[in-house]
């Protein structure tokens, strides 16, 4: 199975992150001609670490752009394609959340995230709503009972918001480790999602993703979605290969 993340899919937004809406208009129309699945499929069986199924491809988002609502949801919905958008909780109090992790933008030039009612809105549609945290911070950075308050908190607001429990969440940046593994699964969730660029534990709580990018063509697109990607993108045996060259480049 191959879980596809996006962030942004914005036309004025020149960033990494922010795939062009023409483009993701393309890789959904390849996409309709695959098995997508809801993460309602799929959750239970990541929750009792059975293997995931073959040749199915699950569509992620994160961070909770504004812009998903208005550029990437007509797009799912034409094609029929549903889709599980990773909240940041506390965008969606009174105070929002200053938007500071995405990397060179300062946090007033930063597009803006979903509110309450359209977060609503893309579950009604049948999409699946799951958490980014509290505020976007490296869980790694803080200590096992500092990771449980922010992912048990931000799970907590989120359901109350939904009205049903969330069980599911994304680590900002992708990065975990075992003490954040630990207070995922403390908090509450069932599974937990990545997104490595290096070789690292895999689970329940650690499942892999692929990162989509503004730039990525369709036949980059195709590689990314064939199963076999991830597991040579991730690869010890590529890592090494790869620091041999970067090593004999520097001599």
């Amino acid at each position: 199975m191959t879980v596809a993340c996006y962030h942004s899919v914005d036309p004025d937004w020149d960033q990494e992150l922010s795939v062009e809406p023409d483009a993701f208009a393309r890789q959904c129309a390849v996409l309709a001609r695959r098995r997508v699945v809801s993460l309602d499929a799929v959750e239970a069986r990541l929750a009792a670490g059975a293997a995931l199924p073959r040749r199915r491809v699950l569509l992620t988002f994160d961070d909770g752009f504004a812009d998903n609502a208005v550029h990437a949801a007509p797009v799912l919905r034409r094609h029929g394609l549903p889709a599980t958008f990773f909240i940041v909780a506390a965008s969606l109090t009174p105070g929002g959340v200053d938007v500071d992790w995405v990397r060179g933008v300062p946090a007033d030039e930063a597009p803006p995230l979903l509110d309450v009612d359209a977060v609503r809105a893309l579950a009604a549609e049948g999409h699946t709503i799951a958490n980014h945290s509290w505020s976007h911070r490296d869980l790694t950075q803080l200590s096992e009972s500092e990771c449980l308050t922010d992912l048990r908190d931000s799970r907590e607001l989120l359901s109350d918001v939904l009205g049903r429990s969330v069980t599911t969440v994304a680590y900002p940046f992708g990065r975990h480790a075992a003490h954040v593994r630990r207070a995922a699964q403390r908090a509450g969730h069932t599974c937990a999602f990545g997104l490595p660029d290096r070789p690292e534990e895999t689970g329940p709580f650690a499942v892999p993703r692929v990162g989509i990018y503004r730039g990525n063509n369709l036949a980059t697109f195709r590689l990314k979605m064939s199963e076999p990607y991830l597991r040579v993108r991730t690869s010890r045996t590529l890592e090494r290969a790869l620091t041999t060259a970067r090593g004999a480049a520097a001599r």
